[in-house]
């Protein structure tokens, strides 16, 4: 059975889920305030860009492209006689739309190829334009008198530039009296003029409508190439379809200004609907001319024909045709009326183009297999008489004349009409409005994007810096995150930091000062050796034997006094006796009774736990050893009043014997091994067979051998040690560590099969957010060495 199944203390099973959703809310509630300062300059941001942002406002018109329609009957005749615009299709009509022959006039008209702007600063020129009433300029802000800061005014008619300079960005700077100068990018001065008057100069032709703005200040003016304005344009306007082949098309055109960009977009619709117009008239004037040129001679083809059918039929007489004449003659009126329609479309086609064009060389093709289908249908009806052919024939050419000749007179009026009016197959559903409202930035959206986007990233960082940049300080979570039971939590000992600054205090006033002369410092070095040599010779220390030198250990001088014999009752000496208890439960299945107790780092409070740990465990009645196996920079002599010397080191090297380097402490039951000398393989003494031995024998004389080690990032000491103790203890200062580096430790500490029992969470704040509440009472309920004994039970 594992120590973590004994305690009980592991998260219930099923719980994992709930159990993290408690730590990340844990986690926030502990650095609310990075949270909401986070979220709250997010949402700043979000609200002053919003305000200061330029909002852009778009405006929509509506349009309608119906497909050409026409009057006449429908035959191969009123086909041919169609103007040649094709079939209409929406996606070449939104190309239309956007093409120069229908953009550039709007550009013409706006004056959309050249632009002005004032010069500002970044942000700060916005803002101060708020606090400024149109023609009234505010002053110069931090004496940049070349920035406009509000209130000017300046509007440009027009302006030509040489090819050169198109695309160039001019400087215009305001002079006192409405005058100005307009420079190149180079700062060469181009002309000089007045607002209101034309100027010319170096090629450049300027008319500045209105200035009014204070001296110095500087406007950009920049003429673009005509193509380039153009395009420009064109790409701004967002032309798509309203559904699937409805023929409806919307019109959108977005600005900062929204009355210009209204007239801009009805501009644009309306020079599409007379483009659209004009090209109508145009083919309907083609056509007409067309038609007008053929009429005479149809009319004369139609007298003929009926005068041809007059002649025979007084001559012969008039007759009853048959059913196979009926049939001849229906057969061929359908043959002669599309021959006739092909030969208008050719006629048509050789008005633009020639008689070798592909064009007119498929209508002759095709006429040609109309005149073969022609002989061929014919062929069937070589039975019938002569004269009743000729009357057929007869009937059928003035038929087709005269349909021909109708057809042609019907579609030159339809064609006369359609010149004469300015309504084509393209409307204007909706002109477009004024917007009230800009389509960018849509403030509510943005800010409460930026209240979600603050309340994550706040979220966010108080988990990145509590993983990454913040230690660990909750002990249920170490138990959740790494499975490893916390055996106690040691409270922060104010009375213990006091007595440690007062050792900082005093080892400042022994070392000498900067300032010191040599002689200074021998006397004081010689002060403090005739000092030790008095207490040497008061015969009250105790006197440690090494080789064949004695050794003297200052017993009645201790540099760090015991928290538990100096304030039994401090709350975190009652802490220390909690973790008692728990320990020995921890160590009912160790291998051996010896107790590596170790820590991540430096200045952990690992010696300070360990000294006082084994005195409360010596007072209990037990024999305790004390181990200061730290070589490198141990300590915990200073806890005991003893010297370093005479310690582990020695007696690894043989220096020393094992009842010699034990010494007493004047703890009743605790006895203690310095470190010694610090040797300069500390690792290769550590791991020699010795010391394993050693540990072995102490084992048998002790009832428990505590091991204080060194820090298991800093070096590889802990891990040895780690592994030759049945029992080993991480000692962890609360908030000093993050996940990371506890989770290091754990697997240093496992890859040298380390019996991992448990963790202690030491200099834990007495205010905390634990979650009973285990310090919020500070342990209030402590004795006094003079307080009587309370014979009421407590309800």
């Amino acid at each position: 059975m594992s120590t973590y199944d004994m305690l009980d203390q592991g998260p219930a099973p099923g719980g994992d889920e709930d159990a993290v959703m408690l730590d990340l809310l844990r986690i926030v509630i502990d650095q609310i305030w990075w949270v909401i300062g986070i979220a709250g300059c997010i949402i700043l941001a979000a609200v002053v860009y919003s305000k200061i942002a330029t909002p852009i406002y778009s405006a929509d018109a509506l349009l309608q492209v119906e497909a050409q329609t026409g009057n006449s009957t429908p035959s191969q005749v009123a086909l041919s006689l169609m103007p040649s615009v094709g079939p209409m299709h929406t996606d070449a009509e939104i190309e239309i739309i956007k093409s120069r022959a229908v953009v550039e006039p709007v550009v013409e008209q706006f004056k959309l190829n050249f632009s002005v702007a004032p010069k500002t600063m970044p942000v700060l020129g916005k803002i101060s334009s708020f606090f400024a009433r149109p023609g009234h300029p505010l002053g110069a802000a931090f004496g940049m008198t070349s920035y406009a800061w509000g209130g000017e005014q300046f509007a440009v008619s027009s302006i030509t530039v040489p090819k050169p300079l198109e695309g160039a960005q001019l400087t215009l700077r305001a002079l006192d009296q409405g005058r100005y100068e307009l420079s190149d990018g180079f700062g060469q001065q181009i002309l000089t003029g007045v607002a209101g008057q034309e100027a010319s100069g170096n090629g450049v032709t300027l008319l500045v409508k209105t200035l009014v703005a204070r001296p110095g200040t500087e406007f950009y003016v920049t003429r673009f190439n005509q193509l380039d304005a153009v395009a420009g344009l064109s790409s701004g306007l967002q032309v798509s379809e309203k559904g699937r082949e409805t023929g409806v098309v919307q019109l959108s055109y977005m600005g900062t200004d929204p009355h210009a960009i209204t007239a801009i977009t009805n501009a644009v619709a309306a020079s599409y609907l007379k483009q659209r117009t004009d090209r109508a008239q145009e083919e309907a004037s083609r056509m007409l001319s067309f038609l007008n040129s053929e009429l005479p001679h149809l009319r004369d083809e139609v007298k003929k024909a009926e005068t041809a059918l007059s002649e025979y039929q007084s001559r012969v007489g008039s007759f009853q045709p048959t059913q196979e004449a009926g049939v001849y003659l229906a057969g061929g009126l359908d043959y002669e009326k599309q021959i006739a329609s092909l030969r208008i479309m050719r006629a048509q086609l050789l008005q633009r183009f020639t008689a070798e064009s592909p064009e007119v060389l498929q209508v002759d093709s095709q006429i040609a297999a109309m005149m073969r289908e022609k002989a061929r249908f014919e062929d069937h009806f070589t039975t019938l008489p002569s004269s009743e052919r000729n009357a057929l024939a007869l009937q059928r050419d003035a038929k087709v004349a005269e349909e021909i000749y109708v057809a042609l007179l019907n579609k030159t009026q339809e064609l006369s009409i359609s010149r004469a009016g300015t309504i084509g197959n393209v409307h204007i559903i909706d002109e477009a409005l004024l917007p009230l409202s800009p389509v960018r930035p849509k403030s509510a959206l943005i800010i409460s994007a930026g209240t979600v986007l603050g309340i994550i990233a706040g979220i966010l960082f108080a988990f990145c810096r509590r993983t990454f940049f913040t230690g660990v300080a909750d002990p249920e979570f170490v138990e959740r995150r790494f499975q490893l039971p916390i055996f106690g939590s040691i409270a922060f000992s104010p009375e213990q930091a006091r007595s440690d600054r007062q050792l900082s205090a005093a080892r400042a006033a022994a070392l000498p000062s900067p300032k010191s002369t040599p002689t200074e410092v021998s006397a004081q070095s010689s002060g403090m050796a005739r000092m030790l040599r008095s207490r040497s010779a008061a015969g009250r220390e105790n006197k440690v034997h090494v080789g064949r030198q004695t050794v003297v250990a200052l017993g009645k001088t201790p540099m760090r006094p015991l928290l538990v014999k100096t304030h039994p009752y401090d709350s975190t000496v009652e802490s220390l006796r909690g973790l008692r208890a728990t320990l020995e439960f921890g160590l009912v299945d160790a291998p051996n009774r010896i107790v590596a107790i170790t820590s991540p780092a430096p200045s952990d409070g690992k010696s300070f736990l360990c000294a006082n740990l084994a005195a409360l465990i010596a007072e209990s009645g037990k024999r305790v050893l004390l181990i200061d196996a730290d070589l490198r920079r141990g300590r915990l002599a200073q806890y005991l009043g003893r010297s370093p010397n005479g310690g582990l080191t020695e007696l690894l090297t043989g220096q020393v014997d094992l009842e010699v380097a034990a010494r007493a402490t004047g703890v009743d039951g605790l006895h203690f091994i310095a470190t010694g000398a610090y040797p300069p393989n500390p690792s290769e003494i550590l791991t020699s067979m010795r010391f394993g031995e050693i540990l072995t024998r102490f084992e048998q004389e002790f009832d428990l051998v505590i091991v204080d080690t060194p820090p298991v990032l800093a070096v590889a000491d802990a891990a040895v040690i780690a592994h030759i103790a049945g029992s080993t203890v991480l000692v962890m200062r609360s908030g000093a560590h993050t996940e990371g580096h506890v989770a290091e430790t754990l697997k240093k500490l496992r890859r040298a099969r380390a019996r991992v029992v448990g963790g202690v969470m030491n200099a834990v704040p007495l205010k905390s957010h634990n979650r009973n509440g285990t310090y919020d009472y500070a342990y209030a309920y402590t004795y006094s060495a003079g307080d009587p004994l309370d014979t009421h039970e407590s309800r």
